[in-house]
């Protein structure tokens, strides 16, 4: 099953336009804008399960996470930084548990050739340069810190590339090649997802970078 983000965003439509309706009728009392601060947290949520069927394991359980956390700080009036910090550890751990490749993280700069990357810069700044012949994508996420990828000297595979960019109260700038399609498709959540990269009449080779900023930005450029 495959959730796109156009389901996502209906199922948002469709639930504030029926807080919407039930407040103006008076079916039910309540305050519409209280309801909307207690549960916009489970579009956090939503985007998590999302990156699960997508089969992206780390961000996938971080998101959760992170919306699981903010919508029980709402509606039992908890401190926020007192229960985020170790189920924030909690989950870090099980994305780790649940990497393929080994974990790095809290690298300075570094440069390599990897066909996939699966990197997570935590509370840390990272620089990484890719010159892979033949790329096809994998996962950046910025927790708490900063994450440079620069792929300007890298050739995309033909079959194309999927690359999937997290910030998470952080900040993931990637630098992209020229002799490619870009695609993205972002989603920003009290942060910002923005793309610099100039439309070509490229058709192919074609790198799709998809994925969410939260508390956070992402940046694409050439």
């Amino acid at each position: 099953m495959k959730v796109s983000n156009k389901m996502i965003f209906g199922v948002i439509l469709v639930v504030i336009g029926l807080l919407l309706f039930i407040d103006r009728t008076g079916v039910l009392t309540f305050n519409f804008w209280s309801s909307i601060w207690t549960f916009w947290p489970l579009i956090l949520v939503f985007l998590g399960i999302k990156l699960f069927f997508e089969n992206k394991i780390p961000g996938a359980i971080i998101l959760t996470t992170l919306g699981t956390v903010l919508f029980l700080t709402n509606v039992f009036d908890w401190n926020f930084f007192a229960i985020l910090w170790p189920l924030a550890i909690i989950a870090i751990g099980i994305s780790v548990l649940f990497k393929e490749e080994d974990f790095k993280v809290n690298n300075s700069s570094t440069k390599g050739n990897e066909e996939k990357i699966d990197d997570t810069a935590i509370f840390w700044g990272v620089e990484k340069k890719n010159i892979s012949k033949d790329f096809k994508g994998g996962e950046v996420n910025a927790i708490f810190g900063g994450y440079e990828l620069d792929l300007r000297e890298s050739k995309v595979s033909k079959e194309g590339a999927k690359l999937s960019v997290n910030a998470i109260f952080g900040g993931v700038e990637v630098s992209v090649p020229k002799d490619c399609r870009v695609i993205t498709n972002g989603t920003g959540i009290l942060g910002g997802w923005s793309s610099t990269v100039k439309p070509n009449d490229l058709k192919t080779p074609v790198l799709e970078i998809t994925g969410s900023a939260i508390f956070g930005g992402v940046e694409i450029k050439e």
